[in-house]
Formats: structure tokens, C-alpha cells, sequence
């Protein structure tokens, strides 16, 4: 994982225009002009002081290329880190999320030094969850037509959990 740049529209893209990827998402799939504002976004706000979002392109190790997206956005009031990834589809079911959580929750409470990290998905995205828990984060929350979904023009309520893992619980 590592920073954003400029040249990373590319798997910006990939990610945010592909319908499923983005099923449990709240956000509908995005055009290249909002894809490239997403990007300059992400990209400068490595420069905020003090630093709240880290949106990191994922690498594979083995050949270089760019599978997917993790996210840590921090909350200073309650030294909490939220935990986040995106995978092109070619890097589901290969331990990458696995691999990406840990390093983020290690990230998160070794070198960010929070009390607490947590993780929100959509009930229906097993494997997002199922990650989740092998990380041995626990399941805090079950919320009822808790997120708002926009997808195209149309508007639903979804579930969502809340995982959480203390620096305590490692």
C-alpha cells in the first residue's frame, strides 16, 4: 500500500465505475470528471495537517500492478482509526483484504497510536465481514436502515455493522 499520486487514475477508476465492485457502496459508480476530483482529493489530503484521510493505492507484490484501494480516515477526538478497501475482482478470494486489514490495524495502532479501529460494511457483503472477524475484530453493531444509498437516481436504506478492535485486544 502506499500513497496516492497523480498517475493513479487509472485503478481509481477500475474500482469506481465497476457496478459491482461498488454494489455495497453507498455511492452510485462515478464518471471519469468526478473519478479525477476523487483523485486530486485524496491525493492532497496527505498534505492536511493535521492528516485525517489516508487513501492508499494497493500494489500486488507479486507483479507490480495496481488491485485495489485501502482507507484509513482518523477521528482525533476519539483516537479511533475507520478501516477501508476496495479490490478489483481479479484480487477477491486471494487473502489480499485479509493481509490489508492487518497491515491496516497494525498501521493504525503502531504507527498512528489510537485506542480503537473500526470497520463498517453492508450485512449482505459476507466477505467483507467475514475478513473483518478474521482479523479478530468483533461484530459491535447491527444498524437497521442505518446507511443511505444512491444509485442510480434511486435511493434505498441498508444495514450496516460495526467492527471494532481495541490496541488493547491485539
Amino acid at each position: 500500500m502506499r500513497p496516492f499520486n497523480e498517475n493513479d487514475l487509472d485503478i481509481i477508476m477500475n474500482l469506481y465505475s465497476n457496478e459491482e465492485i461498488m454494489r455495497y457502496m453507498p455511492n452510485d459508480v462515478m464518471s471519469a470528471e468526478r473519478a479525477q476530483k476523487h483523485l486530486n482529493k485524496v491525493v492532497s489530503d496527505w498534505e492536511g495537517k493535521p492528516q485525517v484521510n489516508f487513501e492508499m493505492a494497493v500494489i500486488s507484490k507479486n507483479d507490480q500492478e495496481k488491485i485495489g484501494r485501502s482507507r484509513i480516515h482518523l477521528n482525533y477526538e476519539t483516537d479511533t482509526a475507520m478501516i477501508g478497501w476496495l479490490l478489483l475482482k481479479q484480487g477477491w478470494g486471494k487473502g489480499y483484504a485479509t493481509e490489508m486489514t492487518r497491515a491496516l490495524i497494525d498501521y493504525s495502532f503502531d504507527v498512528l497510536n489510537v485506542h480503537r479501529v473500526c470497520a463498517l460494511c453492508n450485512p449482505k457483503n459476507v466477505g467483507s465481514w467475514r475478513v473483518l472477524e478474521k482479523c479478530n475484530m468483533r461484530r459491535e453493531a447491527h444498524f437497521i436502515q442505518k446507511c443511505k444509498y444512491v444509485k442510480g437516481g434511486n435511493i434505498t436504506w441498508e444495514d450496516e455493522l460495526e467492527y471494532a478492535i481495541l490496541e488493547s485486544e491485539r
